[in-house]
Formats: C-alpha cells, structure tokens, sequence
C-alpha cells in the first residue's frame, strides 16, 4: 500500500459507464494524486475499531492507524503491546494472543500477521478484553446454571417417580407439594438469570430521573405481607425527596433484593429497617436486619454468583444466589457502589450509594 502512494498517478482506464475513447477529463472526473490518495487511506484506516501497523522492508519505513498509536503509549501495558506488533512486524512471529498484565489489571490483545503480495508487512492488533470477560460470563453461566438446576431437576424426578406408585391421599398431597415448590425454585432462578443477564449486559431501558423515597416505598409495600407472615417489623425511615438519575425497573429490582434477603435471614421477632436520604451529592439506602448476620471473611464472596453462605438454609428459603449480584451490578450501573457491615449472630446492614441528581 505504502509503494503504490509513492507511485506517480497513471492514465485512469474507461470505466464501464463510459463510452469507448472517452477521456477521463472529458467526462468531468479527475485522477485523485497521491497525496490525496495517501489522506482517503489515512482517513480509512484511522476509522477502523482496530489497530493497523504496516513495515516496507524496502525502506524501512513504518506507519501505523490512529488505533494503534493509542496502544503503543508509555504505560506498561501499552509498551508490551508496541513489543509485540515489532516483533510481528520484522517477521519473529505468526498471529497471536497477548495478556498485558499490569497490577491487578489485565488486558487481552489478538494480533495477526497478514502477507502481502507487495512485499509489505501488515499485523493487525485488536483488544477482545471485553470479548473475554464476555466468553468467561457465558461459561460460568452454563456452568452455574447446569449445577443450580440439576438439584431441582432431580428432586423433581425422583418425587414424581414416588408420586406416581402412591396410593395414600396425604402422602400424594404432601409430594405433589414439594413438586410444586421445586418448580417454583426452578422458575425463580430462571428469572434471575435472566434479570441478571439484562442488567449487566443490557442497555438501560428507561433511564431518567427517579425518586429513590418513592421506590423505597414501592418495595417495602410489595414485601410488608411476607414481613408480617414471618412476625418481623418493617420500618421505613428517611426524608423524601432525593433524585436520582438511572432505570427505575433496575432500581427497584436491586432494592427488592435486599429487603427480600433482610426478611428471609431474620427469625420472627425481629426487625428490618429501610432507610434513605441523600447525603451531600450522593443519596444512600441502607437496609438493616437483626438476623444470622455474615462472617467478615465472606463479605466479598456473598456479591458472587449462586454463592450463598447457607446453601441448606437458603434452598429451604428460596434463595437462588443471585440476589445480590444483580444489586452489584445494579448498583455499578448507576455509578454508585454496594456495601455490607455485618457479624455472625449480629444482623447485617447492607448500604446502597447512587450519585443524587444535582
């Protein structure tokens, strides 16, 4: 490419649409120069989502598109990937994966060697980073999903099975029951998976600017009979008023969560409370519960998927293991942040921060 921008223009051939011994000037249209054909090359190639760097052994001369400059600076991360497009570029290696590691933070790049006819060397240098963290998602999904639903799976088979040679009216009654219950669990991580799925990955579907005090109010009403049924107090506290800018669907979700788990870890007699308020320019909302309370070792591990502190517990609650992560999620969404304070035996008070609508 580099040798044909340095060659003098050459007469243009009649193109299919003139007439036989008409003239490029006669039918008003211009040769571009090379100056101008090097600037539509340049142009094409910066607007390219990758990066393109080109070596002309005859000369030595380099050159290299707007995407790969910006991944060649002077971080470390940038100077492992400048290494490699040199090493592709004077013909010391095929294409390639990268992983530029620096700190805590990982980049992966894909490079590729492409021949040219001309004699020129041509390597491509793409970051499939999120390409990755995307692939790695889809794997643990199935991975997840495939374990979380083969108990149920199984639990349900093996009561049908029972049900099916059951001649007494209670026995029946009391499987068919727990078949029920089963399928209900099925159906509920489904549903998270799939609210989960949207979150993260989806576009926001309605974002604007949302009363957090209305919201709040819509999820602890939703959750007040549950409350009531397992003899807990519900309390809301905290002055309206406080905007926000995100999904209101993604916000309710995320609360809901929370008072929902708050209600299923406190034993009757106890109490759950819900507070929120904007705090300077951000606005916070805290749920806080008196019951099992978490390790502190756990604090971390309890936002991951399916993980679940008490699985015995938390399948005859429920609980699918996914709450929480949509709360992360949500809550990154919104550019804001999720945290826990919490003691075994001393309740938990997780705390939610969005940045307030100035």
């Amino acid at each position: 490419m580099l040798r044909a921008l340095r060659r003098e223009s050459t007469p243009r051939v009649a193109s299919r649409t003139e007439e036989p011994g008409t003239t490029a000037a006669a039918s008003g249209s211009t040769t571009a120069s090379p100056v101008e054909q090097r600037q539509v090359l340049d142009h094409a190639l910066d607007a390219l989502p990758i990066g393109v760097a080109i070596l002309d052994p005859a000369t030595g001369r380099r050159w290299s598109n707007h995407r790969a400059r910006a991944m060649s600076g002077i971080r470390y991360v940038d100077v492992l990937v400048a290494e490699a497009l040199d090493e592709m570029l004077v013909g010391r290696g095929g294409s390639s994966r990268l992983l530029a590691t620096a700190g805590d933070a990982g980049r992966h790049y894909e490079l590729r060697r492409i021949e040219d006819p001309s004699g020129l060397c041509i390597v491509t240098v793409e970051d499939v980073s999120q390409r990755e963290r995307i692939d790695r998602v889809r794997t643990d999904f199935v991975a997840n999903l495939s374990h979380e639903l083969k108990t149920p799976i199984g639990a349900v088979a093996a009561l049908a099975d029972s049900l099916a040679g059951e001649d007494d009216m209670g026995i029946i009654r009391r499987l068919a029951e727990r078949i029920i219950g089963e399928s209900t669990r099925m159906a509920r991580i489904v549903d998270d998976l799939l609210d989960l799925s949207r979150i993260e990955f989806g576009a926001p579907e309605n974002w604007g600017e949302v009363d957090l005090g209305t919201v709040v109010s819509e999820v602890v009403a939703t959750h007040h009979h549950a409350a009531v049924a397992r003899g807990l107090a519900l309390v809301v506290t905290g002055a309206g008023g406080a905007r926000v800018l995100g999904d209101r669907a993604q916000l309710v979700s995320a609360l809901s969560n929370l008072v929902e788990n708050a209600i299923k870890y406190t034993e009757s007699g106890g109490n759950v409370q819900v507070h929120h308020a904007q705090d300077g320019d951000v606005v916070r909302v805290s749920v806080a519960d008196s019951g099992i309370g978490i390790a502190p070792a756990l604090h971390e591990r309890i936002f991951e998927r399916f993980y679940r502190v008490d699985r015995a517990r938390s399948r005859s609650t429920g609980g699918t293991g996914l709450g929480l992560s949509i709360v992360r999620h949500v809550a990154a969404n919104h550019g804001g942040s999720i945290s826990v304070v919490s003691e075994e035996g001393r309740g938990s008070t997780f705390t939610m921060t969005v940045p307030a609508v100035s």
